[in-house]
């Protein structure tokens, strides 16, 4: 029996989900995530069915039961649920590492179940041979996950036509 393989999305939160221009503009009640880039996240799962792995610092808040989460990742859980997204897994923290190799780690001990897969993050370097599967968002010039880096996410989950 073959595994089941699965379109996966890499998502780092700082830099896709908020922005500096977020950060100057929030109030006191708002959350460190812009909920205006939600909708355009909910837009690529909608018309690319994958999982989420956060490979985001963030990660250390999130597991994948509720008693793995920290109240950082009990909010993550609350506001990916409203937008009928679900966070699957997180990559490794590699210590001495970058996150393209926590990522390549992750790759390579799920070998069997990803079909495609892209990176939304905001890092400029170090991605190597990943380089091909980064959605690069800029958080100091607009607000992160914009409509444009979610079409190029969809091109390359989606399977090319033949």
């Amino acid at each position: 029996m073959q595994a089941q393989r699965n379109n996966i999305v890499f998502l780092d939160i700082d830099g896709v989900l908020n922005s500096v221009k977020y950060d100057r503009e929030r109030t006191a009640t708002q959350g460190n995530i812009d909920e205006s880039r939600m909708p355009l996240l909910q837009a690529l799962f909608a018309a690319c069915p994958a999982q989420i792995v956060l490979s985001s610092s963030w990660r250390k808040h999130w597991g994948p039961t509720p008693y793995e989460c920290d109240g950082i990742g009990e909010e993550l859980n609350r506001l990916f649920a409203k937008y009928g997204l679900k966070i699957f897994d997180k990559t490794p923290v590699l210590s001495t590492h970058g996150r393209a190799q926590e990522i390549g780690a992750w790759l390579d001990a799920h070998a069997a179940e990803v079909d495609r897969f892209v990176i939304l993050d905001d890092e400029f370097g170090g991605w190597g041979e990943l380089s091909e599967h980064l959605v690069r968002t800029n958080p100091r010039i607009g607000r992160g996950l914009e409509e444009r880096h979610v079409q190029e996410a969809i091109s390359l989950l989606r399977v090319p036509e033949t």
